[in-house]
C-alpha cells in the first residue's frame, strides 16, 4: 500500500471539502478513485473513514463496515496500552555491571551488559553510556564484554520472513539489548576528482570490512542503490560491484546488518573502542551473574518520546519492544534472580498477548 499512500492522502486531502457537499458520503472523490486507479487497487479492496477531530460528522465513509486488516494501525493499541499500563514517563533501563575491582583505570574482571528491552539504544545513547563509564574510571577491561539479553524470551526470529526483505532495518527482530536497531547507515560522499564516492558507515563494526570508496558513474541518480551492486553475502564484509552516480550527491543508506546474531557484539565492541577504551577480551553473550556489582544504569527517552517514534515512523521493531515489555506485567513473567522490579521480570510474546488481551477486555 506504501507506493500509492501518499498521493492517495493528497488526494484525499483536496477532494474532501467537496465531498463534505455532496449528498453521498460512500461514494469515493474522483481524485481518490484516480489514485486507486493508477495502483491498481479497485476500489471494492479499499476502506476508508475520514473524521473531523472537532466531533462533526464523517466527511467520508467508504465501506466503513468491511472488516480490514488494520496493519500499522494497530499501533496504537499498544501505544494506549503502554500509556494506561507503564505511565508516559515510564522508562528502560540498561545496566552495566563488573565482577571485579576497578583499580587505576583498570576493571579486572567482565564488565556486563544488561538489556531492558530500550526501545531506543542507538549508537549516541551508547556512547554517552561509555562516556560516563569511562569518567568513572573504567579505560580498560581486563575481561570480556558480556551482553545479556535475558529479560526477553524470544523464538527465533527471520527477518526476512515478513517480504522477504531481509535487510531492510524496518525487519530487525526485537531484543532485550536492541543495539542501533541492528542496523548500519552507509553514507556515500561523491569525490569527482578522484572519480570515487567515497564510503563512510555508523555503527564501527568489529571485524566488518567495508570498501572504502565506489567508482562515480554520470548517469542519472535513479536506483542509485541498485547501482552499487553492493554485496552481503559474507558477514565479514560489505562490497560495492557498481557505480554511485555523480549527479545524487550526498547519500545516506541504512541497511539492517547481514549477520543480525552477532551485531549488537560488533557495535558494541567497535563503539567501545572509538571511544577510546580498550579491551582484552571478546564481546559476547552471556547472564550477568547475581553478586555482580552496579556500576552504571542508563535510562532510556521517555514512554511518550519512544511512542512519538513508533507512531510517526512506523517503527516495527520499537512497537514489539514495547509490547514485550507489557509482557512483563504478566502474573507468569518470571522475575529474573536478583533482579529487581519490573524492567528485569522476563517476558516473551505470549506474556505480552495475555496482558494486553486482559486489558482490552
Amino acid at each position: 500500500m506504501n507506493r500509492f499512500l501518499s498521493p492517495l492522502l493528497l488526494a484525499l486531502a483536496i477532494a474532501l471539502p467537496a465531498c463534505a457537499q455532496g449528498p453521498s458520503r460512500e461514494a469515493l472523490p474522483p481524485p481518490v478513485a484516480a489514485a486507486l486507479a493508477r495502483a491498481e487497487v479497485p476500489a471494492t479492496a479499499f476502506a476508508a473513514v475520514v473524521v473531523p477531530l472537532d466531533g462533526h460528522e464523517a466527511r467520508l465513509r467508504h465501506q466503513s463496515g468491511m472488516p480490514v486488516n488494520p496493519a500499522s494501525v494497530m499501533k496504537l493499541v499498544t501505544s494506549y496500552a503502554a500509556f494506561d499500563l507503564l505511565g508516559p514517563g515510564y522508562t528502560w533501563s540498561t545496566r552495566f555491571y563488573t565482577d571485579g575491582p576497578l583499580e587505576a583505570g583498570a576493571l579486572r574482571g567482565n564488565l556486563y551488559v544488561r538489556g531492558g528491552g530500550d526501545p531506543k539504544f542507538v549508537l549516541e545513547r551508547i556512547q554517552e553510556a561509555f562516556a560516563a563509564l569511562q569518567a568513572q574510571g573504567v579505560q580498560l577491561i581486563l575481561g570480556d564484554m558480556v551482553l545479556d539479553s535475558s529479560a526477553f524470551d524470544l523464538p527465533p526470529y527471520d527477518p526476512g520472513a515478513f517480504d522477504g526483505e531481509a535487510l531492510r532495518p524496518y525487519n530487525a527482530g526485537p531484543d532485550a539489548l536492541l543495539v542501533n536497531f541492528k542496523s548500519v547507515v552507509l553514507g556515500f560522499m561523491p569525490d569527482a576528482a578522484a572519480g570515487v564516492a567515497r564510503v563512510v558507515s555508523e555503527p564501527p563494526l568489529a571485524g566488518l570490512a567495508i570498501d572504502a570508496s565506489v567508482p562515480l558513474s554520470n548517469g542519472a541518480c535513479g536506483d542509485w542503490r541498485g547501482g552499487l551492486r553492493a554485496r552481503f553475502d559474507d558477514p565479514g564484509r560489505i562490497a560495492f560491484q557498481g557505480r554511485y552516480p555523480l549527479r545524487c550527491g550526498e547519500q545516506k543508506w541504512p541497511v539492517a546488518y547481514q549477520d543480525p546474531a552477532s551485531f549488537a557484539a560488533r557495535a558494541m565492541e567497535g563503539l567501545w573502542r572509538a571511544s577510546g577504551g580498550l579491551l582484552t577480551g571478546q564481546v559476547r553473550a552471556g547472564l550477568t551473574p547475581l553478586d555482580a556489582k552496579l556500576l552504571l544504569d542508563a535510562p532510556s527517552l521517555p514512554l511518550t518520546d519512544i511512542l512519538t517514534d513508533v507512531n510517526q515512523w512506523s517503527n516495527n521493531v520499537m512497537a514489539q519492544q514495547v509490547f514485550l515489555t507489557l509482557g512483563q506485567l504478566a502474573p507468569q513473567a518470571t522475575a529474573l534472580p536478583g533482579s529487581g522490579p519490573l524492567p528485569w521480570k522476563r517476558s516473551g510474546f505470549e506474556q505480552a498477548r495475555t496482558v494486553l488481551g486482559n486489558w482490552w477486555r
